[in-house]
Protein backbone atom coordinates (compact mmCIF):
# COMPACT_ATOMS: atom_id res chain seq x y z
CA UNK A 1 0.00 0.00 0.00
CA UNK A 2 1.26 3.38 -1.09
CA UNK A 3 1.66 5.34 2.06
CA UNK A 4 -1.34 7.74 2.92
CA UNK A 5 -1.72 11.40 2.27
CA UNK A 6 -0.07 13.69 5.02
CA UNK A 7 -1.22 16.63 3.97
CA UNK A 8 -5.24 16.98 3.97
CA UNK A 9 -5.83 20.93 3.37
CA UNK A 10 -8.47 22.46 2.62
CA UNK A 11 -10.99 19.22 3.20
CA UNK A 12 -9.42 18.45 6.79
CA UNK A 13 -6.67 18.80 9.41
CA UNK A 14 -5.46 14.89 9.31
CA UNK A 15 -6.28 11.67 7.35
CA UNK A 16 -10.15 11.61 7.83
CA UNK A 17 -9.93 7.56 7.24
CA UNK A 18 -6.69 6.29 8.27
CA UNK A 19 -6.01 2.51 8.36
CA UNK A 20 -4.43 0.12 6.11
CA UNK A 21 -6.47 -2.03 4.24
CA UNK A 22 -3.47 -4.49 3.51
CA UNK A 23 -2.92 -5.11 6.88
CA UNK A 24 -6.60 -6.01 7.36
CA UNK A 25 -6.34 -8.94 4.44
CA UNK A 26 -2.92 -10.19 5.74
CA UNK A 27 -4.69 -10.85 9.17
CA UNK A 28 -7.68 -12.06 7.05
CA UNK A 29 -5.78 -14.28 5.23
CA UNK A 30 -3.86 -15.59 8.65
CA UNK A 31 -7.44 -16.09 10.32
CA UNK A 32 -8.96 -18.02 6.85
CA UNK A 33 -5.67 -19.97 6.98
CA UNK A 34 -6.42 -20.88 10.51
CA UNK A 35 -10.05 -21.99 9.77
CA UNK A 36 -9.08 -24.02 6.63
CA UNK A 37 -7.11 -26.34 8.79
CA UNK A 38 -9.80 -26.37 11.18
CA UNK A 39 -11.79 -27.58 8.85
CA UNK A 40 -9.54 -30.09 7.11
CA UNK A 41 -8.87 -31.69 10.81
CA UNK A 42 -12.95 -31.58 11.54
CA UNK A 43 -12.98 -34.14 8.08
CA UNK A 44 -10.47 -35.99 8.96
CA UNK A 45 -11.62 -36.59 12.87
CA UNK A 46 -15.17 -37.48 11.23
CA UNK A 47 -13.27 -40.18 8.72
CA UNK A 48 -11.58 -42.05 11.65
CA UNK A 49 -14.88 -41.71 13.73
CA UNK A 50 -17.05 -43.59 10.75
CA UNK A 51 -14.67 -46.33 10.59
CA UNK A 52 -16.95 -49.60 11.48
CA UNK A 53 -13.97 -52.15 11.37
CA UNK A 54 -12.28 -50.58 14.50
CA UNK A 55 -14.97 -51.77 16.53
CA UNK A 56 -13.15 -52.80 19.78
CA UNK A 57 -13.84 -50.88 23.27
CA UNK A 58 -11.00 -48.49 22.09
CA UNK A 59 -11.96 -48.04 18.94
CA UNK A 60 -15.56 -46.86 20.72
CA UNK A 61 -13.78 -44.94 22.99
CA UNK A 62 -12.05 -43.16 20.23
CA UNK A 63 -15.29 -42.35 18.48
CA UNK A 64 -17.06 -41.04 21.55
CA UNK A 65 -14.21 -39.17 22.09
CA UNK A 66 -13.54 -37.29 18.53
CA UNK A 67 -17.12 -36.62 18.55
CA UNK A 68 -16.85 -34.43 21.31
CA UNK A 69 -13.38 -32.95 20.13
CA UNK A 70 -15.33 -32.08 16.44
CA UNK A 71 -17.65 -30.10 17.96
CA UNK A 72 -15.33 -28.13 19.84
CA UNK A 73 -13.24 -27.73 16.48
CA UNK A 74 -16.68 -27.04 14.56
CA UNK A 75 -16.95 -24.28 16.99
CA UNK A 76 -13.76 -22.79 16.90
CA UNK A 77 -14.07 -22.96 12.83
CA UNK A 78 -16.60 -21.27 12.39
CA UNK A 79 -15.30 -18.10 14.85
CA UNK A 80 -12.38 -18.10 13.08
CA UNK A 81 -14.75 -18.03 9.30
CA UNK A 82 -16.78 -15.69 10.93
CA UNK A 83 -14.08 -13.18 11.67
CA UNK A 84 -12.14 -14.33 8.09
CA UNK A 85 -14.92 -13.47 6.58
CA UNK A 86 -15.16 -10.06 8.05
CA UNK A 87 -11.86 -8.71 8.41
CA UNK A 88 -11.62 -10.01 4.44
CA UNK A 89 -8.68 -12.31 2.86
CA UNK A 90 -7.92 -9.74 -0.07
CA UNK A 91 -8.68 -5.87 -0.89
CA UNK A 92 -10.58 -5.72 -4.47
CA UNK A 93 -10.86 -2.94 -6.03
CA UNK A 94 -14.40 -1.61 -6.70
CA UNK A 95 -13.45 0.23 -9.66
CA UNK A 96 -15.75 2.72 -11.53
CA UNK A 97 -17.00 6.28 -11.30
CA UNK A 98 -17.22 8.00 -8.15
CA UNK A 99 -21.07 6.78 -7.91
CA UNK A 100 -19.77 3.69 -8.66
CA UNK A 101 -17.76 3.37 -5.50
CA UNK A 102 -20.30 5.13 -2.91
CA UNK A 103 -22.88 3.07 -4.22
CA UNK A 104 -20.88 -0.39 -4.08
CA UNK A 105 -22.63 -3.24 -2.03
CA UNK A 106 -20.45 -3.65 1.41
CA UNK A 107 -18.39 -6.97 1.78
CA UNK A 108 -15.54 -6.72 3.84
CA UNK A 109 -13.64 -4.30 5.88
CA UNK A 110 -10.49 -4.35 4.66
CA UNK A 111 -12.19 -4.24 1.07
CA UNK A 112 -14.83 -0.67 1.95
CA UNK A 113 -12.11 0.37 3.65
CA UNK A 114 -9.85 0.64 0.89
CA UNK A 115 -12.84 2.06 -1.00
CA UNK A 116 -13.44 4.90 1.29
CA UNK A 117 -9.96 5.93 0.71
CA UNK A 118 -10.11 5.58 -2.70
CA UNK A 119 -13.05 8.28 -2.59
CA UNK A 120 -10.96 10.25 0.05
CA UNK A 121 -7.92 10.55 -1.56
CA UNK A 122 -10.05 11.37 -5.12
CA UNK A 123 -11.74 14.16 -3.21
CA UNK A 124 -8.37 15.54 -1.73
CA UNK A 125 -6.96 15.55 -5.25
CA UNK A 126 -10.06 17.48 -6.59
CA UNK A 127 -10.39 19.98 -3.81
CA UNK A 128 -6.20 20.91 -4.17
CA UNK A 129 -6.84 21.51 -7.73
CA UNK A 130 -9.68 23.96 -6.96
CA UNK A 131 -7.78 25.54 -3.82
CA UNK A 132 -4.80 26.38 -6.51
CA UNK A 133 -7.89 27.41 -9.21
CA UNK A 134 -9.76 29.73 -6.20
CA UNK A 135 -6.11 30.94 -5.31
CA UNK A 136 -5.00 32.31 -8.56
CA UNK A 137 -8.36 33.60 -9.54
CA UNK A 138 -8.25 35.60 -6.07
CA UNK A 139 -4.84 36.95 -7.18
CA UNK A 140 -6.14 38.07 -10.28
CA UNK A 141 -8.74 39.84 -8.87
CA UNK A 142 -6.29 41.59 -5.95
CA UNK A 143 -4.08 42.81 -9.55
CA UNK A 144 -7.03 44.65 -11.07
CA UNK A 145 -8.08 48.18 -11.46
CA UNK A 146 -11.80 49.67 -11.31
CA UNK A 147 -12.27 49.97 -14.75
CA UNK A 148 -12.12 45.91 -15.97
CA UNK A 149 -15.49 44.99 -14.77
CA UNK A 150 -15.70 41.77 -17.71
CA UNK A 151 -12.60 40.50 -16.15
CA UNK A 152 -13.79 41.10 -12.65
CA UNK A 153 -17.08 39.28 -13.23
CA UNK A 154 -15.38 36.35 -14.63
CA UNK A 155 -12.88 36.04 -11.94
CA UNK A 156 -15.05 35.83 -9.25
CA UNK A 157 -17.06 33.30 -11.20
CA UNK A 158 -14.03 30.97 -10.98
CA UNK A 159 -13.12 32.26 -7.41
CA UNK A 160 -16.61 31.05 -6.79
CA UNK A 161 -16.85 27.34 -9.01
CA UNK A 162 -13.77 26.39 -6.81
CA UNK A 163 -15.10 27.18 -3.48
CA UNK A 164 -17.96 25.39 -4.43
CA UNK A 165 -15.77 22.42 -5.75
CA UNK A 166 -13.67 22.31 -2.51
CA UNK A 167 -17.78 22.51 -0.53
CA UNK A 168 -18.39 19.14 -2.72
CA UNK A 169 -14.75 17.10 -1.95
CA UNK A 170 -15.68 18.00 1.76
CA UNK A 171 -18.55 16.44 1.45
CA UNK A 172 -17.18 13.53 -0.33
CA UNK A 173 -14.61 13.06 2.58
CA UNK A 174 -17.82 12.91 5.05
CA UNK A 175 -19.66 10.04 2.05
CA UNK A 176 -16.10 8.27 2.92
CA UNK A 177 -16.26 8.43 6.76
CA UNK A 178 -19.57 7.55 6.74
CA UNK A 179 -18.50 3.99 4.22
CA UNK A 180 -15.69 3.18 6.68
CA UNK A 181 -17.57 3.20 10.08
CA UNK A 182 -20.39 1.28 8.38
CA UNK A 183 -18.39 -1.53 7.45
CA UNK A 184 -15.98 -1.49 10.95
CA UNK A 185 -19.18 -1.45 12.73
CA UNK A 186 -20.52 -4.15 10.63
CA UNK A 187 -17.25 -6.16 11.45
CA UNK A 188 -17.01 -5.31 14.93
CA UNK A 189 -21.02 -7.34 15.25
CA UNK A 190 -19.74 -9.75 13.10
CA UNK A 191 -17.04 -10.62 15.48
CA UNK A 192 -19.23 -9.89 18.60
CA UNK A 193 -21.90 -12.57 17.46
CA UNK A 194 -18.88 -14.99 16.51
CA UNK A 195 -17.83 -14.28 20.36
CA UNK A 196 -21.30 -14.61 21.53
CA UNK A 197 -22.11 -18.00 19.99
CA UNK A 198 -23.71 -20.99 22.14
CA UNK A 199 -21.72 -23.31 21.39
CA UNK A 200 -19.14 -25.91 23.07
CA UNK A 201 -16.79 -23.07 23.70
CA UNK A 202 -18.39 -20.87 25.45
CA UNK A 203 -17.57 -20.12 28.86
CA UNK A 204 -18.65 -22.26 31.66
CA UNK A 205 -19.10 -21.21 35.49
CA UNK A 206 -15.17 -22.16 35.82
CA UNK A 207 -14.27 -20.42 33.38
CA UNK A 208 -16.16 -17.49 34.30
CA UNK A 209 -14.86 -17.84 37.93
CA UNK A 210 -11.32 -18.55 36.98
CA UNK A 211 -11.72 -14.99 35.22
CA UNK A 212 -13.08 -13.24 38.73
CA UNK A 213 -10.75 -14.91 40.26
CA UNK A 214 -7.67 -13.50 38.36
CA UNK A 215 -9.54 -10.22 38.34
CA UNK A 216 -9.63 -10.14 42.04
CA UNK A 217 -6.30 -11.11 42.51
CA UNK A 218 -4.63 -8.67 40.32
CA UNK A 219 -6.57 -5.21 41.90
CA UNK A 220 -5.26 -6.55 45.39
CA UNK A 221 -2.13 -7.19 44.51
CA UNK A 222 -1.92 -3.54 42.49
CA UNK A 223 -3.46 -1.98 45.60
CA UNK A 224 -1.59 -3.57 48.00
CA UNK A 225 1.67 -2.70 47.11
CA UNK A 226 0.05 1.33 46.52
CA UNK A 227 -1.05 1.01 50.00
CA UNK A 228 1.72 -0.36 51.48
CA UNK A 229 4.77 2.33 49.69
CA UNK A 230 1.45 5.03 51.55
CA UNK A 231 2.18 3.37 54.70
CA UNK A 232 6.33 3.63 54.32
CA UNK A 233 5.59 7.51 52.74
CA UNK A 234 3.22 8.78 56.14
CA UNK A 235 5.35 6.70 58.79
CA UNK A 236 7.78 9.57 59.54
CA UNK A 237 4.79 12.68 60.69
CA UNK A 238 5.10 12.52 64.24
CA UNK A 239 2.52 11.83 67.06
CA UNK A 240 -0.06 10.78 64.14
CA UNK A 241 1.74 8.75 61.25
CA UNK A 242 2.36 5.75 63.09
CA UNK A 243 -1.58 5.66 63.40
CA UNK A 244 -2.02 7.22 59.85
CA UNK A 245 0.80 3.81 58.41
CA UNK A 246 -0.91 1.57 60.87
CA UNK A 247 -4.51 2.05 59.08
CA UNK A 248 -2.98 1.86 55.51
CA UNK A 249 -0.89 -1.12 56.55
CA UNK A 250 -3.67 -2.92 57.72
CA UNK A 251 -5.17 -2.62 54.67
CA UNK A 252 -2.24 -3.24 52.70
CA UNK A 253 -1.98 -6.62 54.34
CA UNK A 254 -5.93 -7.96 53.57
CA UNK A 255 -5.22 -7.47 50.35
CA UNK A 256 -2.37 -8.88 49.99
CA UNK A 257 -4.08 -11.93 52.10
CA UNK A 258 -7.03 -11.70 49.37
CA UNK A 259 -4.06 -11.64 46.44
CA UNK A 260 -2.58 -14.87 48.18
CA UNK A 261 -5.77 -16.24 48.47
CA UNK A 262 -6.71 -16.00 44.91
CA UNK A 263 -3.18 -17.40 43.83
CA UNK A 264 -3.73 -20.34 45.98
CA UNK A 265 -7.30 -21.00 43.97
CA UNK A 266 -5.23 -20.25 40.69
CA UNK A 267 -2.36 -22.80 41.63
CA UNK A 268 -5.42 -25.51 42.40
CA UNK A 269 -7.22 -24.82 38.94
CA UNK A 270 -3.86 -24.93 37.10
CA UNK A 271 -3.69 -21.48 36.28
CA UNK A 272 -0.71 -20.71 38.42
CA UNK A 273 2.05 -22.38 39.31
CA UNK A 274 3.62 -23.24 42.85
CA UNK A 275 6.31 -20.64 41.90
CA UNK A 276 3.76 -18.17 41.63
CA UNK A 277 2.16 -19.22 46.00
CA UNK A 278 5.83 -19.80 46.53
CA UNK A 279 6.52 -16.01 46.01
CA UNK A 280 3.20 -15.06 47.50
CA UNK A 281 4.14 -17.26 50.73
CA UNK A 282 7.42 -15.29 50.67
CA UNK A 283 5.91 -12.04 50.58
CA UNK A 284 3.86 -12.86 53.63
CA UNK A 285 6.63 -14.20 55.45
CA UNK A 286 9.21 -11.05 54.92
CA UNK A 287 6.18 -8.58 56.09
CA UNK A 288 6.41 -10.57 59.19
CA UNK A 289 10.46 -10.32 58.86
CA UNK A 290 9.78 -6.35 58.43
CA UNK A 291 7.48 -6.89 61.98
CA UNK A 292 10.12 -8.40 63.58
CA UNK A 293 12.63 -5.46 62.53
CA UNK A 294 10.21 -2.97 63.50
CA UNK A 295 9.77 -4.57 67.04
CA UNK A 296 13.72 -4.59 67.35
CA UNK A 297 13.41 -0.80 66.57
CA UNK A 298 10.83 0.16 68.53
CA UNK A 299 12.72 -1.52 71.62
CA UNK A 300 15.95 -0.08 71.11
CA UNK A 301 14.43 3.69 70.17
CA UNK A 302 12.51 3.60 73.49
CA UNK A 303 15.29 2.20 75.37
CA UNK A 304 17.88 4.93 73.57
CA UNK A 305 15.49 7.80 74.61
CA UNK A 306 15.06 7.23 78.06
CA UNK A 307 19.09 6.84 78.47
CA UNK A 308 19.40 10.05 76.24
CA UNK A 309 16.70 12.15 78.38
CA UNK A 310 17.89 10.88 81.34
CA UNK A 311 21.66 12.28 80.33
CA UNK A 312 20.06 15.84 79.23
CA UNK A 313 17.90 16.43 82.33
CA UNK A 314 21.25 15.32 84.33
CA UNK A 315 21.96 18.07 87.18
CA UNK A 316 24.94 16.13 89.20
CA UNK A 317 27.95 14.53 87.73
CA UNK A 318 26.85 11.21 89.57
CA UNK A 319 23.18 11.57 87.77
CA UNK A 320 25.13 11.91 84.50
CA UNK A 321 27.63 9.51 85.04
CA UNK A 322 24.64 6.95 85.60
CA UNK A 323 23.16 8.71 82.27
CA UNK A 324 25.90 8.58 80.21
CA UNK A 325 26.67 4.73 80.81
CA UNK A 326 23.04 3.99 79.92
CA UNK A 327 23.73 5.65 76.65
CA UNK A 328 26.66 3.49 76.00
CA UNK A 329 24.56 0.66 76.54
CA UNK A 330 21.95 1.54 74.38
CA UNK A 331 24.67 2.59 71.84
CA UNK A 332 26.59 -1.39 72.29
CA UNK A 333 30.58 -1.13 73.06
CA UNK A 334 32.88 0.38 70.55
CA UNK A 335 34.75 -2.19 68.04
CA UNK A 336 36.21 -2.97 65.35
CA UNK A 337 36.46 -5.69 62.58
CA UNK A 338 33.64 -7.52 60.76
CA UNK A 339 33.21 -10.11 62.91
CA UNK A 340 33.12 -7.99 66.14
CA UNK A 341 30.76 -5.46 64.69
CA UNK A 342 28.20 -7.78 63.72
CA UNK A 343 28.44 -9.45 67.02
CA UNK A 344 27.88 -6.04 68.46
CA UNK A 345 24.67 -5.48 66.26
CA UNK A 346 23.56 -8.90 66.84
CA UNK A 347 23.30 -8.69 70.49
CA UNK A 348 22.38 -5.23 70.61
CA UNK A 349 19.02 -5.50 67.93
CA UNK A 350 17.74 -8.47 69.59
CA UNK A 351 14.22 -9.89 70.16
CA UNK A 352 13.02 -12.74 72.94
CA UNK A 353 12.50 -16.36 70.44
CA UNK A 354 8.79 -15.86 71.32
CA UNK A 355 8.11 -12.98 69.85
CA UNK A 356 10.05 -13.56 66.60
CA UNK A 357 7.28 -16.27 65.90
CA UNK A 358 5.12 -13.89 67.33
CA UNK A 359 5.83 -11.03 64.47
CA UNK A 360 5.78 -13.88 61.64
CA UNK A 361 2.47 -14.38 62.34
CA UNK A 362 0.92 -10.84 62.70
CA UNK A 363 0.75 -10.02 59.19
CA UNK A 364 -2.13 -12.32 59.15
CA UNK A 365 -3.64 -11.80 62.25
CA UNK A 366 -2.72 -7.99 62.79
CA UNK A 367 -5.86 -6.87 60.35
CA UNK A 368 -8.16 -8.67 62.70
CA UNK A 369 -6.53 -6.96 65.55
CA UNK A 370 -7.75 -4.02 68.03
CA UNK A 371 -5.10 -2.01 66.44
CA UNK A 372 -7.56 -0.78 64.04
CA UNK A 373 -9.83 1.00 67.23
CA UNK A 374 -6.75 2.76 68.09
CA UNK A 375 -5.59 3.74 65.51
CA UNK A 376 -8.51 5.10 64.30
CA UNK A 377 -9.04 6.94 67.86
CA UNK A 378 -5.26 8.56 66.77
CA UNK A 379 -6.62 9.97 63.55
CA UNK A 380 -10.69 10.87 64.79
CA UNK A 381 -10.70 15.19 63.11
CA UNK A 382 -11.63 15.93 66.88
CA UNK A 383 -10.02 13.90 69.04
CA UNK A 384 -6.58 13.24 67.14
CA UNK A 385 -3.36 14.40 68.05
CA UNK A 386 -3.08 16.76 64.91
CA UNK A 387 -1.76 19.79 67.03
CA UNK A 388 0.54 17.89 69.10
CA UNK A 389 1.85 16.79 65.65
CA UNK A 390 2.23 20.52 63.97
CA UNK A 391 3.94 21.32 67.29
CA UNK A 392 6.04 18.85 66.72
CA UNK A 393 7.48 20.09 63.16
CA UNK A 394 7.93 23.50 63.85
CA UNK A 395 9.94 22.40 67.28
CA UNK A 396 12.00 20.39 64.39
CA UNK A 397 12.65 23.47 62.13
CA UNK A 398 13.10 25.87 65.23
CA UNK A 399 9.54 27.55 63.96
CA UNK A 400 9.44 26.37 60.92
CA UNK A 401 6.92 23.90 59.49
CA UNK A 402 8.80 23.19 55.98
CA UNK A 403 11.86 22.94 57.40
CA UNK A 404 10.34 20.98 60.27
CA UNK A 405 9.10 18.55 57.39
CA UNK A 406 11.97 18.23 55.57
CA UNK A 407 13.88 17.33 58.68
CA UNK A 408 11.54 14.82 59.66
CA UNK A 409 10.96 13.22 56.48
CA UNK A 410 12.06 9.25 56.57
CA UNK A 411 12.21 5.88 55.01
CA UNK A 412 12.23 3.99 57.96
CA UNK A 413 9.47 1.37 58.80
CA UNK A 414 6.29 3.52 59.76
CA UNK A 415 6.31 1.97 63.45
CA UNK A 416 9.22 3.36 64.37
CA UNK A 417 10.29 6.70 61.86
CA UNK A 418 9.25 9.73 63.97
CA UNK A 419 11.14 7.52 67.16
CA UNK A 420 14.31 6.72 65.37
CA UNK A 421 13.91 10.80 64.12
CA UNK A 422 13.82 11.43 67.62
CA UNK A 423 17.11 9.89 68.21
CA UNK A 424 18.49 11.66 65.61
CA UNK A 425 17.40 15.24 66.84
CA UNK A 426 18.15 14.28 70.74
CA UNK A 427 21.33 13.31 69.50
CA UNK A 428 22.71 16.99 68.66
CA UNK A 429 22.22 18.30 72.14
CA UNK A 430 24.38 15.52 73.30
CA UNK A 431 26.69 15.55 71.23
CA UNK A 432 29.75 15.54 73.64
CA UNK A 433 28.99 12.03 74.90
CA UNK A 434 30.97 9.63 72.48
CA UNK A 435 28.56 6.94 72.18
CA UNK A 436 25.78 9.15 70.79
CA UNK A 437 27.25 9.02 67.60
CA UNK A 438 26.65 5.11 67.59
CA UNK A 439 23.72 5.76 68.68
CA UNK A 440 22.46 7.78 66.02
CA UNK A 441 24.27 4.99 63.47
CA UNK A 442 22.74 2.39 64.78
CA UNK A 443 19.27 4.24 64.03
CA UNK A 444 19.92 4.97 60.50
CA UNK A 445 21.15 1.28 60.52
CA UNK A 446 17.68 -0.20 61.51
CA UNK A 447 15.94 2.67 59.57
CA UNK A 448 17.14 1.27 56.11
CA UNK A 449 16.98 -2.62 57.15
CA UNK A 450 13.36 -2.27 58.22
CA UNK A 451 12.68 -0.48 54.72
CA UNK A 452 14.52 -2.60 52.63
CA UNK A 453 12.81 -5.78 54.48
CA UNK A 454 9.56 -4.22 54.02
CA UNK A 455 10.12 -3.07 50.41
CA UNK A 456 11.52 -6.53 49.49
CA UNK A 457 7.97 -7.82 50.96
CA UNK A 458 5.58 -5.75 48.42
CA UNK A 459 8.07 -6.72 45.83
CA UNK A 460 7.81 -10.53 46.06
CA UNK A 461 4.21 -10.25 45.97
CA UNK A 462 3.99 -10.55 42.62
CA UNK A 463 5.59 -7.55 41.32
CA UNK A 464 9.34 -9.08 41.50
CA UNK A 465 8.00 -12.32 40.32
CA UNK A 466 7.20 -11.29 36.67
CA UNK A 467 11.37 -10.55 36.39
CA UNK A 468 12.40 -13.85 37.05
CA UNK A 469 9.87 -15.43 33.95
Amino acid sequence: MVGRPRDWHPVADSDPVPGDPDQVAALGRQLRKTADELQRQIRNLKAVAEVDSWDSKAGKEFREKAKGSTKKLEAAFARYDAAADALGAQVTEAGGTYQDKLHAKPTNYATDLNRAQEIADAALKEAKDAEDRKGAAQRSLDGLSGKEEKDKKKLEEQRDLAGDEIAAAREKILQAQEIRDTAANLACQALEDAAKLDDSLKDDFWDKFDDWVDTVGAWAEEWATKLGVAALAVGWIPVIGQALAGVLGALSTLLTLASTVATVIQVIRGDKGLKDLAFSVLGLAMMGVGKAFSKIAGKYAQQALRAMEKASIAKTGPQLRRAVKGVNKAAGSKVSGFKEVLKNKMTTFKLEPGEWRKSMIEPLTEPFSKSWGQNLRALNPLGGNYQAAWNKIVLRGDGNVVLGAGRSLSIADPGVASDLKDIKFAAQGLADIESVNRLSRNATELSVAGTVVTSVGMALDGNLNPLLD
